[in-house]
This record gives structure tokens, sequence and C-alpha cells, in this order.
């Protein structure tokens, strides 16, 4: 696969639009308890018709930018991610990701994937907030999120029912301003 291929790119990974031929690959990911042991989705079967949805609303909607997250080194798709329910007059928008191939997870591609969402929702979509919630106990994903500039801002108590239990959501965002001081420190690209 060549740069050409992504509409963004790092090292590591791609980022390309989702394509309905995508869409039987993200309902397995949907489905894969692994992946989602964490996160609110996954309590039931998808159906075709919400999967027709996603698709619709992920290609259709200005207020949403989503990507298909590709491996470089076996050019397969890993997971999706991108910015969700855009807010153009505040200029904010929700951080969403999901690694959904099991053997993908804790290689650094959501954090890759995380930081390349991020600088193209400041750099190219001039937001002045990206924000996300993650399940308090997913300290996988909460580390990645720390390297790509998210800080926490607040906790929401047993919001998530997951594992026959009650989780708590930690609220974090990064601001412009604090991802323009990183990246003219080095520490973001």
């Amino acid at each position: 696969m060549t740069r050409s291929d992504f509409y963004l790119t790092s090292e590591t990974i791609g980022l390309r639009g989702l394509r309905r031929e995508d869409i039987p690959l993200y309902r397995s990911w949907l489905e894969n308890r692994e992946a989602l042991h964490y996160m609110e989705s996954g309590w039931r079967p998808s159906n075709d018709k919400e999967m027709e949805d996603i698709y619709l609303t992920s290609t259709q909607s200005p207020d949403h930018a989503v990507f298909v997250i590709v491996a470089k080194q076996s050019g397969q798709p890993v997971g999706v991610c991108g910015l969700y329910l855009i807010q153009w007059i505040c200029r904010r928008g929700e951080f969403r990701i999901l690694i959904g191939d099991s053997d993908s997870l804790g290689k650094g591609y959501g954090t890759e994937a995380c930081r390349l969402t991020v600088a193209y929702g400041f750099d190219t979509l001039n937001l002045e907030t990206i924000y996300l919630g993650v399940n308090a106990d997913n300290a996988r994903a909460i580390r990645s999120y720390e390297k790509s500039g998210f800080r926490p801002e607040g906790r929401r108590r047993q919001l998530i029912f997951r594992n026959g239990r009650y989780y708590d959501a930690l609220m974090m965002s990064v601001l412009r301003q604090e991802y323009l001081t990183a990246k003219a420190a080095g520490q973001h690209a």
C-alpha cells in the first residue's frame, strides 16, 4: 500500500474512508466480545439495518469524519476511528475508536490513529475541542489518550453497564491550544 491509498498516514498505519465492502468486517468487530470488553456496544448482535445506518451516517453526514484504520505492514483493516457529533458553531467533536481485530490490540495502532485524528481535527477542521468518554477501568485506552494529548476533566459515575456490572466513565478532552503547544514542542505531529 502506498501513501496515496490513505487520507491520513503515519509510519505504521493509514486512515481511509469507510467503504461499503468494509461493513461485514466492521460488523464482526461490533460483535467481538474481547474488543468490546470495556465498551457499551456489543450487548446484542448487530442487524442489517443498523449496519446500513452506520454506513450512511459515516459516509454522508457532515457532522462525522469516520476512518478505517489499516495496518500498513499487513495491509489489513484493524479498526475504525473518527470524529463524531461535530458541532461546527462551537467547533468541537467527539473522538471514538474501536480496534476490532483482537490480534491488533496493544500494538500502538490505536494511539497512532488517535494522534492522526486529533491532528486532523485541529489542523484541517479547525476544531477548538476534541473530547471523549472512556470506561474508567480501561487503563490501556486512557494511557493511549493521554499520549495523544487528552486530559481528564471529570468522571461520570456508574455510566456504563457491561460485563454484569456498572463502570464509571472518565471524560477527557484536548483543547486546540494544548495541541498546538505540544506540536510546537515536537510532542505531536
